[in-house]
């Protein structure tokens, strides 16, 4: 995947309405970023008609399964007829209250490229881990296991999102950023000839933005509880 421009993702998370939606109608971006919003499931229908042109319409989940007997799941095939072009996957709330395993974050990955939906695929280490100093241990093991079995050929992203650092406040310094990006990069070049964008997420704002936006390999931000003010996000897009 070839593409010069940051990607700024807002994960809305289990928040929004209809009022917010139309508040962010109005929303502007002077540079060219590609922003992406992922609002819940109830407002992709609003997102498709109100958001502005420029911004790309994601979903939060999908299901491993295309069709059958899974009460309230919604499949990659679904959200691609509600013309969702991107899907976050593996997110560190679904690993950790949801029990998803890298092999379903895989199957996934899977469903969503069969319905031509670019998967963003979440990895990162939580506060043990990182004290214990094993981030690259686990990046490492979920990348091997949730995106290196995917075709060389396939559409994705990575986001890396630190799980200590989400709705923390909490960011990790410039040099924890650089060097967990460039292990992923390194290892994403080793199973991929595209190049990967690779995002970072937790506790992204408008004030730390621009100094994040700019470390090395850094391809873009997931952005949390930001995303949900629109002059915030509007000065993030605009890092």
């Amino acid at each position: 995947m070839k593409n010069k421009n940051k990607i700024i993702v807002a994960n809305w998370k289990m928040n929004g309405s209809e009022d917010l939606m139309k508040e962010f109608s109005q929303l502007t971006c002077s540079k060219h970023n590609d922003i992406i919003i992922c609002p819940p499931f109830t407002l992709l229908d609003s997102a498709k008609t109100l958001l502005p042109n420029f911004v790309k319409i994601g979903a939060q989940n999908c299901g491993a399964e295309d069709k059958g007997a899974f009460t309230g799941e919604i499949s990659a095939s679904m959200l691609r007829e509600k013309s969702v072009s991107y899907v976050l996957i593996g997110h560190s709330e679904r690993r950790t209250l949801f029990n998803e395993t890298n092999n379903i974050i895989f199957k996934k990955v899977e469903a969503a490229i069969k319905s031509e939906l670019t998967p963003i695929v979440c990895i990162g280490e939580t506060l043990s881990e990182k004290e214990a100093n094993k981030t690259l241990q686990v990046l490492d093991n979920q990348i091997n296991g949730s995106v290196a079995k995917i075709e060389p050929h396939e559409q994705v992203i990575v986001a890396y999102e630190p799980v200590w650092a989400i709705g923390t406040g909490l960011t990790p310094d410039e040099n924890e950023i650089k060097e967990a990006h460039l292990y992923i990069k390194t290892k994403l070049n080793q199973h991929f000839n595209a190049d990967i964008p690779i995002l970072y997420g937790g506790s992204a704002n408008s004030k730390n933005c621009s100094q994040i936006i700019s470390i090395e390999n850094v391809g873009g931000l997931l952005v949390g509880g930001a995303s949900l003010k629109k002059n915030d996000f509007r000065a993030i897009c605009n890092c």
